[in-house]
């Protein structure tokens, strides 16, 4: 059966080092693949109207709806970090993820997500600080992959830390690990499970 993979790309940046390694990525990826820019799409961010607290929907309908609408069997995170954090049009999407948390904590009732496999793909300038980071960063990455209840990130991430003196397509080992990650997203084993919305 044909694989759908989603990937959310959080660069402003046509032709920057995290499209470059999604170039790479999608060149071995089959399936269907849906590709959203945080920065392009038509999604709003989480305006705290509280329509969720009574029915863990949002009200708000936009580009969001083909995320909420759970029909994927990947998901792919794409990025770079921005001041050791995630870029803002990117934290403004995980806003949306409110009626995740309102049916948990609120309704007591989790919404039911389809399990999926996540892939992680890194970018960061610097020759001393991309470590830290994506260390820095690496809380905003956990909740994405959790509200999205995709599991195996953190064994299957492309990592490409140094841009500013080695660009990501020029990156051997970045690239090398994005084929992996194609592969792997390619196969039929199951996801590892490493975080549960009832832990």
């Amino acid at each position: 059966m044909s694989k759908k993979t989603l990937i959310i790309n959080g660069s402003p940046r046509p032709g920057g080092n995290t499209a470059a390694l999604l170039a790479e990525l999608k060149k071995h990826l089959n399936g269907d693949v849906t590709e959203i820019s945080a920065f392009r799409a038509d999604i709003s961010p989480c305006i705290d109207c509280r329509g969720c607290f009574e029915t863990a929907r949002c009200v708000v309908r936009d580009d969001m709806d083909l995320i909420y609408g759970d029909d994927f069997d990947n998901f792919v995170l794409a990025t770079p970090v921005y001041f050791k954090t995630l870029p803002g049009p990117v934290l403004s999407l995980m806003s949306r993820f409110q009626p995740q948390h309102a049916a948990f904590y609120v309704l007591k009732k989790p919404l039911e997500i389809k399990l999926k496999k996540g892939g992680l793909i890194l970018t960061a300038g610097g020759t001393a600080s991309g470590a830290a980071s994506e260390k820095a960063a690496a809380h905003h990455i956990f909740v994405m992959f959790k509200m999205l209840n995709a599991h195996g990130h953190t064994d299957h991430a492309v990592k490409s830390l140094i841009t500013d003196t080695l660009p990501a397509g020029d990156d051997q080992k970045a690239l090398a690990d994005t084929r992996s990650l194609a592969f792997w997203l390619n196969g039929d084993e199951k996801p590892e499970i490493s975080f549960s919305w009832k832990a």
